[in-house]
């Protein structure tokens, strides 16, 4: 389990939030890979949560989206309108399932690599990012 936050932050349209500290780390099983991503490090059923605010530099959608391996997830978004120079929110959980190897002479996990993206076309001046992965089962 590991939580891992970014305070600060400016984030261009498009681009992924920095994970910079690490408040909570247990075990191996998630971890940080980079400053930008989390590692679901081995086989099985993730809880991912991510909560986050910011402002925006233009009036438009403050958006935060989590990616997998580099790919956003459609169920893992959370979007809203904001004005100018006003602070938008949003938070959302989802599971993840990192699956066995497809080698079958292989029990090591397939490495998966967690991050967040400002998908919205409105930079961000000011954010901050949160995120929980958990291992279930």
């Amino acid at each position: 389990m590991i939580q891992i936050y970014s305070d600060g932050v400016a984030v261009a349209a498009g681009g992924t939030y920095p994970l910079n500290t690490a408040v909570f780390f247990k075990g191996n099983t998630a971890t940080q890979n980079a400053v930008g991503s989390v590692g679901a490090n081995t086989r099985g059923v993730y809880n991912v949560h991510v909560d986050g605010f910011a402002t925006l530099a233009d009036a438009g959608v403050y958006s935060i989206q989590l990616t997998r391996n580099g790919v956003p997830l459609p169920q893992a978004i959370s979007s809203m309108n904001v004005a100018a120079g006003e602070i938008g929110s949003g938070s959302f959980e989802t599971l993840i399932v990192v699956e066995e190897s497809n080698c079958s002479c292989d029990w090591t996990s397939v490495a998966t690599s967690l991050g967040v993206i400002n998908p919205s076309e409105s930079d961000i001046t000011e954010g901050h990012i949160n995120i929980i992965v958990s291992k279930l089962i």
